[in-house]
């Protein structure tokens, strides 16, 4: 299915038309936009027209609450096993398989002696600066992070032969 949307145009407010340097200024820039928009596709919204559908690693039942827990429980889901979930806000030093939900600045300092493979997940809860810390260990090349932007998360996972924490 293919929706056609057209262009926004915003029509030249008339005390800009009385000069024709103006004029023509405004009437170039809104051919121009106008010409960018259907070189890049125009209305044609290819995203809604293609039979791309994402696919789940859990399957789903009738009861919502069933699916809720084959998301955290499932081995399929690549997760490498049930998460520990927990919210915080204060100092907290992450375990293996935790999603965190930070709050109100807190630090999060990832495990001293993980095991290969292991992750860790972080949700920012409010907007506040998380503060991330390696603890020995680097995190992306840095022995620090901040996670600064409310309700996204990091997954951090554990490379021993780099002995290094890479985020996904």
């Amino acid at each position: 299915m293919v929706t056609q949307v057209d262009p926004f145009i915003i029509p030249i407010p008339p005390s800009l038309l009385g000069s024709p340097d103006t004029r023509h200024y405004f009437e170039y820039l809104n051919r121009f936009l106008h010409d960018l928009w259907l070189r890049t596709g125009g209305g044609d919204d290819s995203v809604a027209s293609s039979d791309v559908e994402e696919t789940y690693p859990w399957s789903f039942t009738a009861e919502p609450e069933n699916n809720v827990q084959n998301l955290f429980n499932s081995q399929d889901a690549g997760m490498g096993g049930a998460l520990n979930c927990i919210t915080v806000s204060t100092a907290y030093t992450a375990a293996a398989n935790d999603f965190i939900n930070a709050k109100n600045g807190a630090t999060i300092t990832l495990p001293q002696y993980p095991n290969d493979s292991e992750f860790i997940i972080v949700r920012n809860g409010d907007g506040t600066a998380i503060k991330l810390n390696g603890n020995g260990k680097s995190l992306n090349g840095s022995a620090t992070g901040t996670l600064s932007r409310r309700e996204t998360c990091i997954r951090f996972n554990y490379f021993l032969d780099s002995d290094e924490w890479f985020s996904i």
